[in-house]
């Protein structure tokens, strides 16, 4: 069990660490080549039912462009709470490996 939990908890930070930055980025990307197209047939449509279905698209993209940006908060301090853990837990390690010199540990 001890081994699975720690294979998932590696799972994890390597999705969130490497993953998930880059499909949000794929993802904005994805939306700004949605928003160009929208505006390119809102602009060159002739039949009013292609513009205004265009222009419902257009107003959706920017609602969940919107959205994923406002949670960037939330995944920044994902990232970073996951990066002090590892930092801290490293710090455990590195000073429970340093050598105890009269009854002090040392730090550096």
């Amino acid at each position: 069990m001890q081994y699975l939990r720690s294979q998932a908890k590696e799972s994890i930070k390597e999705y969130v660490t490497e993953h998930l930055p880059e499909q949000y980025q794929v993802c904005l990307a994805a939306l700004d080549t949605i928003l160009k197209h929208a505006f390119e047939i809102i602009q060159n449509a002739c039949d009013n039912r292609d513009k205004l279905h265009a222009m419902e698209v257009f107003k959706d993209t920017h609602l969940v462009k919107l959205e994923l940006l406002s949670n960037a908060t939330t995944i920044d301090s994902a990232l970073n709470y996951i990066r002090d853990k590892q930092q801290y837990q490293q710090q455990q390690i590195t000073s429970t490996d340093q050598p105890v010199t009269g009854g002090k540990q040392t730090i550096f």
